[in-house]
C-alpha cells in the first residue's frame, strides 16, 4: 500500500482525513489533466511504490471537510536512491501564492534526510510556470522528447542531485 501524508496548509503538521480528501483529488484530476494523463487514485495508492502528498486547508467550518488546496504524487524508482515527481497539482485559487514551491522545498528536504539521491521529472515544454518553479528549485534539463504527451506536445525531462 502507497504512502499518504495528509498535512495542514497551515501549520504543516499531519492530520488524520485521508479519505476525505481523496475524492477532491480525483475531481482535480479530472479538472486539470487530459483523460489519459488523470490518475486513477483508487488503484495507483494501492501499488507500495507511490507516496501522495496532500495539503489541505483545514481552516474551514467547523465539522465541514478539509479543503484539498494542493498534491503531489511521488514514485520511487527500483533502485531506491532516485524518486520520480510524478505530479504537483495546485488548486486554481491556490495558485501564484508560493505553495508549490513550499510544499515541493519541504518533500526535497525531507526526501535529502531520507537518502535519496535524484529526483526525476518530466514536464510539458508549455508548461512554463511549473518550469520555472523547478528551475528556481535547482532542477536542471537532462532531455527533451517531441510528442511525449501527445502530439505536438514536448516533454522536458529535468532532475535534481540531492547528494
Amino acid at each position: 500500500m502507497s504512502t499518504v501524508r495528509c498535512l495542514s496548509l497551515h501549520t504543516g503538521e499531519k492530520i488524520a482525513k485521508k479519505q476525505d480528501v481523496i475524492g477532491q483529488i480525483e475531481q482535480a484530476e479530472k479538472k486539470y489533466f487530459a483523460r489519459h494523463e488523470a490518475f486513477d487514485f483508487h488503484n495507483e495508492l494501492k501499488k507500495r511504490n507511490l507516496e501522495l502528498i496532500v495539503i489541505v486547508n483545514e481552516a474551514c467550518v467547523s465539522g465541514a471537510r478539509p479543503m484539498l488546496v494542493a498534491y503531489m504524487v511521488f514514485a520511487y524508482m527500483k533502485h531506491g536512491s532516485t524518486i520520480m515527481l510524478h505530479k504537483i497539482c495546485v488548486q486554481e485559487k491556490f495558485r501564484r501564492q508560493g505553495i508549490a514551491k513550499d510544499v515541493l522545498a519541504t518533500q526535497v528536504q525531507r526526501l535529502k534526510k531520507r537518502g535519496i539521491a535524484k529526483i526525476h521529472l518530466w514536464v510539458d515544454d508549455s508548461n512554463v510556470a511549473a518550469r520555472q518553479l523547478y528551475a528556481h528549485m535547482g532542477f536542471e534539463e537532462v532531455s527533451r522528447c517531441s510528442d511525449y504527451y501527445a502530439m505536438g506536445r514536448t516533454g522536458v525531462q529535468m532532475a535534481l542531485r540531492l547528494v
